[in-house]
């Protein structure tokens, strides 16, 4: 039977708190209660998770979801959609679900709440959801079947050990006989996953999506007649939020499902990264250049910051099988986080930058038309202050600019890949990886380029001569939340170390009582004891 006290843990809490929410939605009454409720249920979760974050990446996970979930709740407290923000829980209990998932059905049920429920968020209201991901959940769900088909066993650390021992056995039958049938489902786990983490090409059909429903007109509604009878439309980058939990889904299903399959398909698995993460980090900085509409272009430099996201998913990947070669010998003798934590480091940042200028632009929204052009924002400084502060800080750290927390989570994802050891070279003598290292000197590279188109929107905001002074018709809660992003990003870049110690804190196992030994038993010659 199972005990109440299991029920205490994050995704509990979240999921019960979204259900709730959802169904509140329906009655007008209880609508002005569901903000309050969610923020409640993000408290309780964050007293619940010490117990319930068993490793690093149930604890990694938790503190994503906690502090998305804080921003989110700011940023959607005034939402006209009453059951956005509690379809935000729901979303983030499926994440926490994922980190904690042993086998590969609780896995694909977890990436799947968060894939449908992002689609149902970002609908319009009253009609039906565009789903997408159903080719990609296809492709994944034939990957997997491919996988475990191989290895005989749905359960993750069955397939590892599988995958790790015809690794090193190369006479084994799945390193023999399936060696074609483990590459497919490589490719086909591959490609799915990095259609939900919205990397290149998989990222036309949002932009497409973009360019048909941006420029939408003010529709009619039962609003006062001092309004017009108009309301304010919602700004089409507060939609692409829901990115950042197929982003954090994406990240969970190749932390647990990639290690042991790259370790046994390691041409082709270096070959995919690579060249993903190359095309990633350049096809959509080469459309912002060349974009003048404002939330595309923003939207653009999220989506090119997937290339380190890549890289450290691969160099975390690439580090296990080295370590089993020839242990690397670290770079510095520093509490560094691993890749796996630099992954997370990189995700939580760049998704707290993203809410933050999902703040500014819904709290700058006209009741005429959104904010929809760069010259829009023309000496923003002059009149909304803040606002423009902390959409520069926001795009700064998007971009990886020294002295903010975007540049440290690009540091230890480039440091974690430069201690990847490579195959050649002296025992002794630290030989990185020669496939990493010049993809981090490219990535590295095409940060420079992306700060450069970032400050084409900063200095239009700073220094710009404001063409009139129009009122922002968004709510407050909106602008809250781009300031507490940017008072994140400037804390953590400047003071980086609670963060860091937060992360790389080792974990404490609790010993093992051991059972007191039995005497032996004596037997005599009759037989009795």
């Amino acid at each position: 039977m199972q005990d109440w006290r299991d029920l205490w843990n994050p995704v509990a809490i979240l999921g019960g708190a979204g259900t709730l929410g959802l169904i509140a939605s329906s009655w007008p009454a209880a609508r002005r209660r569901i903000a309050p409720g969610c923020l409640l249920a993000l408290l309780l979760a964050a007293l619940s998770w010490s117990d319930a974050a068993s490793d690093d990446l149930a604890r990694a996970t938790f503190t994503v979801s906690l502090i998305w979930g804080a921003l989110l709740t700011a940023l959607h407290w005034s939402d006209e959609r009453e059951s956005a923000l509690p379809m935000q829980l729901v979303l983030l209990a499926g994440l926490c679900l994922m980190s904690q998932a042993g086998d590969v059905v609780t896995l694909f049920l977890g990436l799947q709440i968060a894939s449908l429920g992002a689609s149902v968020v970002t609908s319009p209201r009253g009609q039906p959801p565009r789903v997408r991901q159903f080719p990609l959940m296809w492709l994944l769900l034939l990957g997997g079947l491919l996988l475990v088909t191989v290895t005989g066993s749905t359960r993750l650390e069955t397939i590892h050990e599988a995958l790790q021992t015809s690794y090193v056995n190369r006479t084994s039958a799945i390193a023999g006989g399936s060696s074609r049938v483990l590459t497919l489902s490589v490719i086909f786990i591959g490609t799915a996953l990095a259609g939900y983490a919205v990397c290149v090409p998989f990222h036309f059909s949002r932009y497409d999506s973009q360019a048909s429903g941006a420029a939408s007109a003010p529709r009619l509604s039962a609003a006062p007649l001092s309004t017009g009878g108009l309301t304010p439309p919602r700004s089409p980058m507060v939609t692409h939020t829901h990115e950042l939990f197929l982003r954090a889904a994406a990240l969970l299903a190749w932390v647990k499902l990639w290690p042991g399959t790259i370790t046994a398909s390691e041409s082709t698995a270096q070959l995919l990264i690579g060249v993903l993460a190359a095309i990633t980090a350049v096809v959509p900085l080469l459309q912002a250049r060349a974009e003048r509409h404002l939330v595309k272009q923003w939207w653009l430099l999220a989506v090119a910051q997937g290339g380190w996201l890549l890289l450290a998913i691969g160099a975390w990947s690439f580090s296990k099988k080295a370590a089993a070669i020839n242990p690397a010998w670290p770079v510095v003798e520093w509490n560094l986080p691993t890749a796996a934590q630099a992954a997370w480091l990189l995700l939580l940042l760049d998704g707290v930058a993203v809410i933050g200028l999902c703040g500014v632009l819904a709290y700058l929204r006209r009741r005429e038309r959104p904010v929809e052009f760069v010259d829009d924002l023309r000496g923003l400084f002059h009149f909304e202050p803040i606002a423009a502060v902390c959409a520069s800080v926001c795009l700064l750290s998007l971009s990886g600019l020294p002295l903010l927390a975007g540049f440290w989570s690009r540091l230890f994802v480039a440091l974690a890949a430069m201690n990847v050891r490579g195959d050649w070279g002296p025992p002794g003598l630290l030989i990185s990886h020669a496939g990493l290292l010049l993809l981090t000197a490219f990535l590295a590279l095409t940060s420079v380029w992306s700060a450069s188109i970032a400050m084409r929107s900063v200095w239009t905001m700073l220094f710009g001569l404001p063409l009139g002074q129009p009122r922002p018709a968004g709510a407050v809660s909106s602008l809250f939340s781009a300031v507490l992003a940017s008072v994140i990003l400037i804390g953590c870049g400047v003071l980086p170390g609670p963060l860091l110690s937060w992360f790389c804190a080792p974990r404490i196992e609790q010993p093992v009582p051991l059972e007191p030994q039995k005497a032996p038993a004596f037997v005599d010659r009759g037989g009795t004891r």
